[in-house]
């Protein structure tokens, strides 16, 4: 009790940085493993991702891999690693598609680790909040946006919008969500300071060309 009374103090009146080291002090103590242990991927930040519900719950390397992680350790792994920096995450990559669920993160790999301690195996943030705007966006796919298992659930355009698709409707758009692909969508969602994503109830090539996703 008396140590746990201590870290709720150091929490209480700690900078960002010590946040940081007394959760990973925390969740090391809880898991039965050493995430670390895991294969790390390091790369450079290009961009973090929102999701429809304004939170933020991945990023994306500039060599190409997704990383995703749970909403509330966003702002940690931010500071950890601002875009153009280079991040070291630890976890578990997809059989089939570039993406890493993220299970311990550092900015290098002679910094101690911040250990997760949660694992984000779904996209909770696929859903928009019933205060969520009506959006409309087009532009060019710069790559699918994926699951943490893999699979493809929208795409991230050019200019970092993240559009998501209801889940089981991935496979009838699969040509206008690959890499090059020219794409407009219409839906609900965020646009903030993390970025614009949304949950698209149409899609097309272009504004004047959308069909409607089933849901």
């Amino acid at each position: 009790m008396r140590r746990r009374a201590a870290l709720l103090a150091v929490a209480a009146f700690a900078p960002a940085a010590a946040l940081a080291q007394v959760a990973a002090t925390r969740a090391k103590g809880e898991f039965w493993f050493d995430p670390t242990q895991l294969p790390s991927f390091t790369g450079t930040v290009e961009r973090y991702l929102p999701n429809p519900r304004g939170e933020t719950d991945a990023l994306i390397f500039r060599e190409g891999p997704q990383i995703v992680f749970p909403p509330d350790i966003a702002d940690a792994v931010r500071q950890a690693a601002p875009p153009g920096k280079t991040l070291v995450a630890w976890g578990i990559r997809a059989r089939g598609a570039p993406v890493i669920t993220m299970l311990a993160f550092a900015p290098g790999s002679d910094v101690p680790p911040t250990v997760l301690d949660r694992f984000y195996w779904r996209l909770g943030g696929r859903q928009p909040l019933e205060q969520a705007a009506h959006l409309a966006v087009a532009g060019t796919v710069k790559q699918p946006y994926y699951t943490p298992q893999g699979e493809v659930a929208g795409a991230v355009l050019e200019d970092g919008t993240v559009i998501l698709v209801p889940q089981g409707a991935a496979e009838g758009a699969r040509d206008l969500l690959k890499a090059g692909a020219k794409l407009a969508a219409e839906g609900i969602g965020s646009e903030g300071e993390a970025g614009r994503a949304l949950l698209a109830g149409a899609l097309g090539e272009a504004p004047d060309a959308l069909k409607p996703l089933p849901r």
